[in-house]
């Protein structure tokens, strides 16, 4: 089994401010684009890494999870640039705390009958508990999060001490399109319920949008 690689870049506020390159970091697909360049070579080869953003006191802290070894761009110094093995036991513990940096969003059904038609949009969920809206139940941002550990082989042995803290929303330009992603950390305890399906969800995501920084489950062993 190829083992996954955990890369922290940590980036300066001076610098991201005053790199030129293209975009340079001006949003969240610019952001997406520097990641790209860490692996030179790659051509058309689809995307297999994840990354995380947060934006702290003293800069940007970078995180990739890659099963190859990204090259450390001109744009993060030496000292701020770290890559690790994830030993394969680490994923082998029953219950983690985790943090998860998420784009919830539900499908809205365009026609009277509820159903999905082609032209159907995506919108953010933002309210945590589930509620009606004009007659019709809507999932809230933990039925959400329940819905994808069902899907991704975990559970939420405490639900309502999940935390579910808003983010700023990230506005992006892709080829000259606007776009917009509404952001939700979740904090709390997991239990693993299918192994080999977590596994799959700790190197692919949970959500959508993970091509724009969403869906690391950032996991510490609990008891």
């Amino acid at each position: 089994m190829i083992p996954l690689l955990l890369t922290q870049a940590l980036v300066p506020y001076d610098i991201a401010a005053r790199w030129d390159c293209g975009r340079g970091f001006a949003d969240s697909y610019a952001w997406h684009q520097r990641v790209w360049d860490t692996f030179p070579g790659r051509g058309d080869a689809p995307r297999d890494f994840l990354t995380r953003l947060d934006d702290r006191a003293d800069g940007f802290r970078l995180l990739i999870l890659s099963a190859h070894p990204p090259v450390r761009p001109d744009w993060c110094p030496e000292p701020n640039w770290q890559t690790k093995t994830i030993p394969e036991s680490f994923l082998s513990h029953p219950r983690y705390e985790f943090s998860l940096v998420a784009n919830p969003a539900r499908k809205v059904r365009s026609n009277t009958k509820g159903e999905l038609l082609n032209n159907s949009r995506r919108v953010a969920i933002v309210h945590r508990e589930d509620q009606e809206v004009d007659g019709k139940p809507q999932a809230g941002l933990l039925s959400w999060l329940i819905r994808q550990g069902g899907q991704h082989g975990f559970s939420l042995p405490q639900p309502g001490r999940v935390s579910t803290i808003p983010r700023p929303r990230r506005y992006f330009l892709k080829k000259n399109q606007p776009g917009l992603h509404a952001a939700t950390e979740f904090q709390g305890l997991l239990q693993v319920t299918d192994p080999t399906a977590f596994r799959h969800a700790f190197t692919g995501g949970i959500g959508s949008a993970r091509a724009f920084g969403f869906g690391m489950l950032c996991l510490a062993p609990s008891k």
